[in-house]
């Protein structure tokens, strides 16, 4: 804990991975927490451990920005339940993390408190919307973090932070006490610098919550329990087609030399065809926008100016979905989750890259892939959004850097089979981490 605080007292006025740092608070409940470890009576299996939690879930008493001057002074009124229950295995919150506005983008760049700077280039974007949580982990003002993944919010930056993210199933984890973007997509995630790490925090955060309808009644099961023993053979899905074009040639030989690592694990690859994908994403858009601008009508209309210029746009988009296209997105879901069960077949997890490109550099409106000018909203999302639709779980996992910067693999399974996901992942950290970290600041 102490070395966390010094880091963010160090670095987070040049990275702005803090919104809020709760010093006087943290700094009691670690000293607490060493007092229960030396009696003997230790609170849960994450006592004492530094986490930061996005600032769009609620810490009682904490102000609760979701990155926006409209809510600059609002004050949490409870502990959402991920939150309570980081806090009731013995976590300590170190404070609120950095994000793009109200989480409707992808590069965490924040005209209100400054851009999160990616800690392997200050230059480069940290991704979004969960920026500050990926970068707080990646250069250990955190042991771990808590994001939100509506379209990549927790995949792409842990992508170009070069840690783990893992978006579990949707409904895995409580949403309430989470300011929303879409609900229909909206999920809580973990941001770690090893599988295991996820695993353990996964495991404190998920469960069904008494009178909350945001999350399923599908139970728990233990996922460090699966990465002990011996190492087991998995089927892979890999659908080529998904990614064969619209990707950097850097990250698609990155992504040939993870496939490689898998085989050498004892993985059998099978190339398979993603069924729906292209219907999934076009669903996806006036879900998203309709929900989020449902959400902030009444500031949009009311002081339009106080939003940043890129996230006003954003949700004025909502204005024009129809409800006749909101409706029947929402009832394509079913069958979209069918067909992408359908297309794994007989695979235990399926893999695809993370994101078609490693960081752009802040301000970059747009990328080069392949001589084509890209829009960095889209470069960075393509590859993640339809697992939201789908509400699939999904984890990024570092690869070798692309381009000297870090770049991820997502390991993708079916609705509530996390455990799988984090078997894989955890052989593959096994055999070929540790990750590496960011160079000194």
């Amino acid at each position: 804990m102490e070395d966390a605080l010094e880091v963010i007292e160090r670095l987070n006025p040049r990275f702005h991975s803090f919104i809020t740092v709760l010093h006087e608070s943290a700094a009691a409940a670690a000293k607490e927490s060493q007092s229960r470890l030396a009696r003997g009576a230790g609170k849960g299996p994450l006592d004492g451990i530094p986490v930061s939690v996005k600032d769009v879930l609620y810490i009682k008493g904490v102000r609760c920005t979701a990155g926006s001057k409209i809510l600059s002074d609002s004050i949490a009124p409870y502990d959402a339940p991920a939150v309570r229950m980081l806090k009731d295995a013995g976590a300590v919150i170190v404070g609120t993390t950095n994000m793009h506005e109200f989480a409707a983008g992808v590069t965490s760049e924040n005209p209100h408190f400054g851009p999160v700077r990616n800690p392997w280039d200050p230059a480069r974007v940290a991704g979004g919307s969960s920026g500050g949580s990926a970068a707080s982990v990646s250069m250990g003002m955190s042991v771990a973090a808590l994001g939100t993944d509506t379209a990549c919010s927790v995949r792409i930056p842990a992508s170009l932070c070069g840690i783990v993210g893992m978006k579990p199933t949707y409904g895995r984890v409580s949403r309430l006490g989470v300011i929303p973007l879409a609900p229909s997509f909206d999920t809580v995630g973990t941001l770690t610098s090893t599988v295991r790490d996820a695993a353990s925090v996964l495991q404190a955060i998920a469960g069904h919550q008494e009178g909350g309808s945001t999350t399923g009644t599908t139970p728990v099961p233990s996922y460090s329990e699966g990465l002990a023993g011996e190492r087991r053979t998995f089927r892979v899905g890999v659908p080529r087609g998904y990614f064969a074009s619209g990707v950097n040639q850097q990250v698609l030989e990155s992504f040939s030399k993870f496939l490689d690592d898998l085989r050498s694990l004892g993985c059998k690859l099978e190339d398979i065809e993603l069924e729906g994908v292209q219907e999934a994403a076009a669903r996806f858009y006036p879900i998203r926008r309709a929900e989020a601008t449902a959400f902030h009508l009444g500031w949009l209309d009311k002081t339009p100016e106080l939003y940043g210029e890129d996230v006003r746009k954003l949700l004025e988009l909502g204005r024009g979905v129809s409800a006749v296209d909101y409706i029947a997105a929402l009832n394509a879901r079913p069958s979209l989750i069918e067909a992408f069960s359908r297309s794994m077949g007989g695979c235990d997890v399926m893999v695809v890259p993370c994101t078609t490109v490693s960081a752009p550099k802040i301000g970059e409106g747009s990328v080069s892939i392949s001589g084509k000018q890209v829009d960095t909203y889209s470069a960075l999302n393509r590859l993640t959004l339809p697992f939201n639709v789908t509400g699939f779980p999904a984890m990024s996992v570092p690869m070798m850097p692309a381009e000297g910067l870090p770049i991820g693999a997502q390991i993708v399974a079916r609705p509530f089979d996390e455990p799988v996901i984090f078997a894989v992942g955890a052989e593959y950290e096994e055999e070929f981490g540790p990750f590496p970290t960011p160079p000194p600041a």
